[in-house]
Order: C-alpha cells, then structure tokens, then sequence
C-alpha cells in the first residue's frame, strides 16, 4: 500500500494551507478543518499542520507545482508495515519500488 503526503513550504499563508485542507490543530491537541480561524476562537489554536496526508499523487504534483513545498510517498507491506519513503519528483516515474521482494 501506498500513502502520499505534502508538505507545503514554512512561509505558507493560512489561508492557503486551510483552502486545501491542512488540519487545525487546537491546544487541547484536537485536530479540526475548517477555511477559516474566527478570531474569537483563535487563542485556541495551537498551530496549522502543513501537511497533508493520503492524497493523490496527481494532486501532490499539482501543489508542488504551484506552491513549491515537497512530497513523498510512504510504503506499506500487507500486514501495515511501513518499509520505506520515497520522495515524489516531478518528473519521470514516481513507482520504482519492488513490491514483491517485501511480501
């Protein structure tokens, strides 16, 4: 199995980390999405995670494309073993790993 992930560059606005779904992280250690911080409810807030996970790889390439940030694919063997990460370039092959000598 294979789960995607990106990250985006540390001088991302928030409001272009929220718009594509990073998660909320609040104090009490509780994660949220939402597009917006109210301001009443911003003391609450601990910070914005900048990645994020499970997505697809298209989608990865396209925010490196626009934002510039980095991605990578995480690999896992049939029992949820992770075995290795591999970083997404953009371009050529992003599938050079062997499955079968993990199974």
């Amino acid at each position: 199995m294979r789960i995607h992930y990106y990250r985006f560059p540390e001088n991302t606005p928030e409001k272009t980390l929220l718009e594509n779904g990073c998660a909320i992280v609040l104090k009490s250690e509780e994660e949220i999405y939402a597009e917006t911080i109210p301001d009443e409810h911003r003391n609450e807030v601990e910070y914005i995670d900048r990645t994020i996970a499970a997505i697809s790889l298209k989608k990865a390439k396209e925010l490196m494309k626009k934002y510039g940030g980095a991605a990578w694919t995480e690999h896992y063997d049939r029992s949820g073993t992770f075995f290795e990460a591999t970083p997404i370039k953009l371009s050529g092959n992003n599938s050079k790993v062997k499955y079968n000598k993990h199974l």
